[in-house]
């Protein structure tokens, strides 16, 4: 792969400077060669008329020229241009990829960034096109398209191998009025190929550019980066700063991907597209669903190691440990299966350790809530006549029961003894809007995407995590964003971001990994300092203290009224379809489709 950094201008300095910079390339061996958003017709245009002649077609003289550099070294490149549509007149943020036969095909960008990507350029009408080459399926996305999940799920869905990711992540200094709603694209971006699974292969631009109607300046921060399917950083170009602007090069990683895929694999076996309807509503402005009520929120989150089994004894730990924290707080959250350990149930211990609403646990967890004075988030197995469940409970500061989930999203071993719940519930409280995801859910990004959906303003997660089970640390480029903000687990660190709800985390300390506890806030824009992951140390046995208010008026690139509202729903329908339905297998037969199954099952 060659990810080229590049800081366009206009088509008569871009088009050459590309064709050199992609023979470079492919004389290095890069088989697919990949350059930011319209790479090849400059971007900072404020109208039609100021872009002039720089608009391109699809094909046209882009295509011809990067075609032949293709087509004489036998490689792929993917690259941004402004594309006019010969039949229409419409004008699109596209890409275009080209390869060894020419032009493979082409890709209009779905998420257009309101004021100012919207001016004159219309919103994508091809969907998600996915493209069949003899090095693997390739897909493409363009900056603002990071802003939704679908934009990855729905080339993951169609089996993309890889995401060809055109960027011009622009950013103003901080100290400027307007810095507040800056995007860090390739940062947002750097949390979510692990867990979608899938190959990124991300170009960003660089440079200073002047734009005399903004009265600003704006730099292109570079960072072009190659991500694989675990989410690591393969490789990332140099970031640039105010001192050093003009950071242009070719960065180069090889990817396998043949390679195992297992969080993929989790993902497709486990997903539940009957439970996904929402994606196919339309939401506008005024949504009763919301609470916009502003909340400050103390929570606790409780973490600590277990006694297999012990149920009376863990919960006397838990007990002391929401005993020692002083200060105020209005809500605890305990680790997933709260008080009989973390260790996986067999059909054979949930006969022993399953009990039922009101039974042994529940009476002790509702007494904790109504002994501290606080709304608290327990989870048990279950047992409900002949059926057993993987049960949420949360009770208010009274001890009542104001919700219950059951675990909707069942791994390989609870299959052999659990049944599924049928419901993704929210559930109204005096503290907000509260959604819960239990443990290993967290795979399964559509979750994320319904509870933003249906306007959660937080998501509990407990969980019994190890590092070794699924994610993986944070690793954005360096320089792009605070330090502080490049830390976490890449799942959750999304999961806050993709639902723009307040996401908290209470997991148990073990001698399983080297990474354990870590219970922790996610807030909502983290990469742009709102605000850091908020952290318990790695094995501490603690009730960790976090603090936050919701619905706050922070003027920042997005809000989850922004996320719902932006949405292309009318995008979304293969996300609920069975992958057995007709209609889902002429959607991902058809990789240009966007009408495709009208009418159809």
């Amino acid at each position: 792969m060659a990810a080229v950094t590049f800081h366009p201008t206009d088509m008569a300095h871009n088009i050459p400077k590309m064709v050199a910079m992609a023979s470079e390339a492919a004389k290095n061996g890069a088989r697919l060669i990949v350059f930011p958003e319209m790479a090849a017709t400059g971007y900072l245009y404020i109208d039609l008329a100021q872009e002039g002649a720089n608009i391109d077609t699809i094909p046209g003289t882009a295509t011809k020229a990067l075609g032949a550099v293709a087509k004489t070294y036998g490689v792929y490149i993917s690259f941004g241009l402004i594309e006019r549509d010969a039949a229409s007149g419409l004008v699109y943020n596209a890409a275009a990829l080209v390869g060894p036969k020419g032009l493979v095909g082409k890709y209009r960008k779905n998420q257009l960034q309101p004021g100012f990507d919207n001016l004159f350029r219309s919103p994508g009408n091809l969907g998600f096109p996915v493209f069949d080459t003899e090095i693997g399926k390739i897909a493409m996305m363009i900056c603002y398209d990071d802003s939704q999940l679908q934009s990855l799920l729905l080339p993951a869905l169609r089996g993309a191998d890889i995401v060809a990711y055109s960027v011009a992540a622009l950013y103003i200094p901080k100290a400027e009025r307007g810095s507040s709603s800056d995007h860090s694209t390739i940062a947002s971006m750097a949390t979510l190929p692990g867990w979608m699974g899938i190959n990124v292969v991300g170009a960003n631009g660089s440079g200073i550019d002047d734009v005399a109607e903004f009265d600003s300046q704006f730099i292109g921060p570079g960072g072009s980066t190659v991500w694989n399917t675990q989410g690591q950083v393969i490789a990332s170009a140099p970031v640039t700063s105010w001192n050093n602007p003009a950071v242009e090069g070719i960065t180069y990683a090889d990817i396998d991907t043949a390679a195992p895929n297992p969080q993929r694999a989790f993902w497709l076996k486990h997903r539940r597209p009957e439970l996904y309807a929402d994606y196919n509503l339309f939401k506008g402005d005024f949504d009763s669903a919301a609470n916009t009520v502003p909340a400050q929120v103390s929570a606790l989150l409780v973490q600590y190691k277990p006694e297999q089994g012990a149920v009376e004894k863990n919960a006397a730990a838990i007990e002391t440990l929401i005993a020692q924290q002083q200060q105020g707080y209005g809500l605890v959250v305990l680790p997933f299966n709260s008080f009989i350990g973390d260790a996986a149930l067999t059909a054979e211990t949930a006969k022993t350790l399953a009990e039922p609403i009101g039974g042994k646990s529940y009476t002790m967890a509702q007494g904790l809530a109504k002994k501290f004075r606080t709304y608290l988030m327990f989870s048990m197995p279950e047992v409900a006549g002949d059926k057993y469940y993987e049960t949420a409970v949360l009770f208010d500061y009274d001890g009542k029961q104001v919700g219950l989930y059951r675990k909707a999203h069942l791994n390989d071993a609870e299959q052999g003894w659990a049944t599924a719940g049928n419901e993704l519930p929210v559930f109204d409280t005096d503290l907000g809007r509260i959604a819960v995801v239990l443990n290993d859910e967290a795979r399964i990004p559509e979750l994320a995407d319904m509870y933003g959906l249906k306007r959660a303003n937080m998501i509990l997660v407990p969980v019994a995590y190890g590092e070794a089970d699924y994610g993986g640390p944070v690793a954005i480029p360096q320089g792009l964003v605070p330090d502080e903000s490049n830390r976490g687990m890449f799942v959750w660190y999304s999961m806050a971001k993709m639902s723009q709800a307040f996401t908290l985390v209470a997991n148990y300390v073990t001698d399983k990994s080297g990474d354990t506890g870590r219970s922790a806030l996610y807030s909502l824009v983290p990469e742009e300092g709102f605000f850091a992951p908020r952290m318990a140390p790695a094995n501490k046995d603690v009730a960790y203290q976090v603090n936050f208010a919701t619905n706050q008026n922070v003027p920042l690139w997005t809000s989850q009224s922004k996320k719902v509202i932006e949405r292309r729903w009318d995008q979304a329908l293969p996300l609920t379809l069975s992958a057995g339905s007709a209609c889902f297998k002429a959607w991902q037969a058809n990789s240009s489709s966007a009408t495709l199954c009208q009418g159809q099952d």
